[in-house]
C-alpha cells in the first residue's frame, strides 16, 4: 500500500486537477477500501490528504520558480484556480502564498 502512494504521487498523480478517490486508487492499483483504510490509519480524509500533498507541491514552487504566477502555482499544483489555491494555502500555513514566497525566498 505505502509502495502504491508513493509511486502514484512520485509521478505527479496527486497534481492533476479533478482526481477523485476512486480514479487515485484505479492509478494506484489498489481497491478503493484499501485507500480509504490507508487515509484512515492516516487519520485524513481523501480531499484533505490531497490538499496536503498539493499545498507541499505550491510551497516548493513558490520558491523555486518566484517568476510563475499565483494562476500558474495553483495549475501546476491541481487547484481549479487562484482563489482555491489562496483559500486551502492560508488554511494549511496560516498564511497567503505570496505572504510564504515573501517571508521563505532566498534572494
Amino acid at each position: 500500500m505505502e509502495q502504491a502512494v508513493a509511486e502514484w504521487t512520485a509521478h505527479g498523480g496527486h497534481l492533476r486537477g479533478g482526481i477523485t478517490q476512486p480514479m487515485a486508487a484505479e492509478e494506484m492499483g489498489i481497491p478503493q477500501y484499501q485507500l480509504r483504510a490507508w487515509l484512515r490509519g492516516q487519520e485524513s480524509t481523501y480531499n484533505r490528504w490531497l490538499s496536503e500533498l498539493r499545498i507541499e507541491e505550491a510551497k516548493r514552487v513558490l520558491l523555486a520558480h518566484s517568476d510563475w504566477t499565483i494562476e500558474a502555482v495553483a495549475e501546476h499544483c491541481g487547484f481549479a484556480g487562484r482563489t482555491i489555491l489562496h483559500r486551502k494555502f492560508k488554511e494549511f500555513t496560516g498564511l497567503s502564498p505570496v505572504e510564504y514566497q515573501r517571508k521563505f525566498m532566498r534572494f
